[in-house]
């Protein structure tokens, strides 16, 4: 009777186990998508993985330099807030490329191409995940070497990749492009009246968190405001970006951000972690910048080795496109990745 019973419990688990996949049975971490692309062509290649068992699409830049059974050093881009791969990320992707590397970036998930609900959910520590399970991915390919993967983040991506270096063991050297490491600081700054406008920050976002657990209704503000005589430098920088042919790519779809998550886009701050960086750390940010200051902190507060490379009349936003900066930028960076995983 016993082993009856066994074998019956053996069957019902087997079909239990067959008629799930791999991803609905083991949510937390990564795994290829199993029909994602396995060869891959010089250029520009769309690749997908699953982040806790939701598909995340990217684009993995293979160099001309590239030859059958050669591994070579690879970059994962992590770019700013509520960007896609086809924005400044694939920028830096392709041009790293060019110069050797494997580069690998990604839509992350609630964004672009990859999936996810709610949609536009702007939830730092989520794409510190999608971070960690893209150097999985990445790590995973035989045209990779294992010992020499990296990280560049920019914008707010140099916070989600700061934290993804400080503890993904596989970065061996990590570069931020016009980082901004604490988000919290943006509201809690020291001026009148701060403390007040973070805590209605806080309740308008657990309100739509409320709405949303009861009714499945999301409320969205934008992601990217237009700017006004008022506005500071970044945010008419960031207007002329986003709100422009130059950075409003088909892929970033509507201009929107889910209410809910600001609660923990404003809880964000990494910088009282930067000096356990294990690895060499980059700093590049514009002289004309506004955030600067906040690429100067971080070099200060990172541990040897490290260097902050200034960038002549770059503003924040310069960075991202514009090839007379952006290209000085990868031609640092390019030096500094050779020489810090060598």
């Amino acid at each position: 009777m016993k082993k009856t019973m066994f074998v019956v419990v053996m069957v019902v688990m087997t079909v239990f186990m067959t008629s799930q996949s791999f991803a609905e049975m083991h949510q937390f971490g990564g795994r290829i998508a199993p029909d994602s692309p396995t060869d891959f062509k010089i250029g520009k290649n769309k690749i997908w993985f699953l982040s806790e068992g939701t598909k995340v699409v990217g684009n993995l830049y293979l160099p001309k330099s590239y030859k059958v059974g050669v591994k070579l050093p690879a970059i994962v881009v992590i770019g700013p807030k509520g960007s896609v791969k086809e924005q400044t990320q694939g920028i830096y992707a392709k041009k790293l490329s060019e110069n050797g590397f494997i580069t690998l970036a990604i839509d992350h998930r609630t964004y672009g191409e990859s999936g996810g609900e709610p949609r536009h959910y702007e939830n730092p520590y989520m794409k510190i995940e999608d971070g960690k399970n893209a150097m999985s991915y990445i790590a995973s390919l035989n045209i990779v070497d294992k010992n020499k993967i990296s990280v560049l983040g920019v914008c707010n991506g140099g916070g989600f990749g700061l934290a993804v270096a400080i503890y993904d063991r596989r970065a061996k050297a990590y570069a931020s492009v016009s980082g901004l490491f604490d988000l919290r600081s943006q509201i809690i700054n020291g001026k009148p009246g701060d403390k007040k406008n973070l805590a209605n920050i806080m309740k308008q976002s657990t309100d739509a968190r409320q709405k949303y657990f009861e009714t499945g209704e999301i409320e969205y503000i934008q992601q990217m405001p237009p700017a006004d005589k008022n506005s500071n430098q970044l945010r008419k920088e960031a207007a002329e970006y986003y709100l422009t042919s130059r950075g409003r790519v088909p892929n970033w779809g509507e201009n929107r951000m889910a209410v809910m998550s600001r609660d923990s886009r404003r809880s964000f701050d990494i910088t009282d972690q930067i000096a356990v960086l294990p690895i060499p750390y980059l700093a590049i940010a514009g002289t004309k910048a506004l955030t600067l200051g906040l690429s100067k902190t971080a070099y200060e507060r990172a541990s040897e080795p490290k260097e902050l490379f200034e960038i002549k009349d770059a503003t924040h936003m310069a960075l991202y496109d514009i090839d007379k900066y952006v290209n000085q930028a990868v031609k640092k960076l390019v030096t500094f990745y050779i020489e810090s995983v060598k």
